[in-house]
């Protein structure tokens, strides 16, 4: 019974871990980067099917820690051709019509 509830417990904790992510996969259509640091988009990237709740695409802000090993996995995906799981941070982060990235996986 233990066991079932420290499963539980583990369950409940990555779920809510895990609130307010969503998991968007497919191919790159096009990306776009900006040079200043005053622009709001470090980094934006467009899919060929963007999802309805993000249909303007992708973006990366300038203040991203790790935006130069983002934006090469993003490249990397897009010059292969290489399908790509990108994962979004809540609505509370959007601007317009355009998520933040909280990472990517090939």
């Amino acid at each position: 019974m233990l066991k079932k509830a420290i499963a539980f417990a583990l369950a409940l904790t990555m779920f809510n871990a895990m609130a307010g992510m969503t998991n968007h996969n497919g191919e790159i259509a096009n990306m776009r980067t900006w040079v200043s640091g005053s622009d709001t988009y470090g980094a934006w990237v467009s899919l060929k099917n963007n999802p309805s709740i993000c249909p303007g695409g992708f973006f990366l802000p300038h203040t991203s820690d790790n935006k130069q090993l983002v934006y090469s996995t993003l490249l990397a995906a897009h010059l292969s051709g290489k399908a790509i799981m990108i994962q979004t941070a809540d609505s509370a982060h959007k601007i317009g019509n355009r998520c933040r990235i909280n990472y990517v996986m090939l």
